[in-house]
């Protein structure tokens, strides 16, 4: 315990050291919850491909068709339009 608190005394005292560390550590975690987070990409494909009953050398992927973007015909001009005909007021007695 003392040898800790003396770190923190030392990094305190020297404000560059402190952020140092601090990015340091930092760094450190976020290279953590990124490889927790690939862990469990892995895990729900695995789930998935579990699932589906596919093997392990089998790879999921879109059709052709599904992945294209609608195409417009190339002779064709959209414009957009206003409605001017409004809303009809209903006459109550």
């Amino acid at each position: 315990m003392g040898i800790v608190s003396a770190v923190i005394a030392l990094l305190k005292a020297v404000p560059s050291l402190e952020r140092l560390f601090l990015k340091i550590a930092d760094g450190v975690r976020e290279a953590q919850a990124k490889a927790r987070y690939e862990a469990k990409l892995t895990h729900i494909d695995n789930a998935m491909r579990d699932a589906r009953g596919m093997s392990d050398g089998a790879e999921a992927g879109w059709s052709e068709g599904l992945d294209r973007a609608p195409t417009i015909p190339e002779g064709s001009t959209l414009r957009a339009r206003v409605d001017e005909g409004g809303v009809a007021e209903s006459s109550e007695s």
